[in-house]
């Protein structure tokens, strides 16, 4: 795993640990946060896989973590170059930041 890789995968790591185990008192203000990363990094995955849009389903904000968990894996599973992994990477700080 390159740095790219290994950074993004640690601050993806950091972030759904937060999510999931946020207050859902907090979790609630957090969950539109968290929806906008997943659909930047969806857009990304999309772009570097070359495939068919989907249209991302908000689910509960109790699930917030784990939606981002599977994008955030399915961005990774299709290796972006060290440009995407750094872009990827900073909407994740970007939305740590921004979580209470």
């Amino acid at each position: 795993m390159d740095d790219g890789a290994a950074e993004f995968d640690r601050e993806l790591g950091r972030v759904v640990d937060r999510l999931r185990s946020m207050p859902l008192t907090k979790l609630a203000a957090s969950a539109e946060l968290a929806f906008r990363a997943c659909e930047r990094l969806l857009s990304m995955a999309i772009a570097a896989g070359d495939r068919v849009p989907i249209h991302l389903p908000r689910i509960g904000a109790h699930a917030a973590g784990d939606q981002l968990a599977v994008i955030g894996h399915d961005f990774a599973s299709l290796e972006p170059g060290v440009v995407a992994y750094a872009q990827a990477t900073e909407i994740l700080v970007g939305l740590r930041r921004a979580l209470p």
